[in-house]
């Protein structure tokens, strides 16, 4: 075949590609090169502690989940999350943590889901308290 056929080919294949993937962003969103939704990643446990590394791509969301334990936030790079708890009337908040910022959100007993609505990388370390141990 010849190598302008090809080119034609090829070039159609990416076209089409190029306008299925601006329906999927008109109709669904922007998705995260990473998929649309994150899972943080368990880095330690012990009777103390359990510490999670969390990243958000831009447009990227956790599952749904519940905060059962306190906990400490520390943004290792700062962006733009909006916390929905889900509902029948859905409650949501947007907040802005700056790299280096330590927080302790007031999450136990809430059930929500984070999403990445910035145009940056989110990325958080957070440290979930468990009870004190009886003496």
């Amino acid at each position: 075949m010849p190598p302008v056929v090809i080119s034609l080919r090829s070039g159609l294949l990416l076209g089409s590609g190029g306008v299925l993937a601006a329906l999927l962003l008109l109709t669904h969103g922007p998705l995260s090169a990473a998929g649309p939704v994150a899972h943080p990643t368990l880095l330690l446990e012990n009777d103390r502690v359990r510490v999670w590394s969390l990243t958000l791509e831009p447009g990227q969301s956790t599952a749904k989940h519940t905060h059962e334990l306190d906990e400490i936030v520390i943004c290792l790079e700062g962006g733009r999350i909006k916390s929905l708890r889900p509902g029948p009337e859905p409650e949501g908040e947007t907040f802005q943590p700056s790299a280096g910022e330590v927080f302790m959100p007031p999450v136990k007993g809430v059930t929500h889901i984070l999403t990445n609505v910035g145009t940056t990388r989110y990325k958080q370390i957070s440290i979930e308290l468990k009870e004190p141990l009886p003496h």
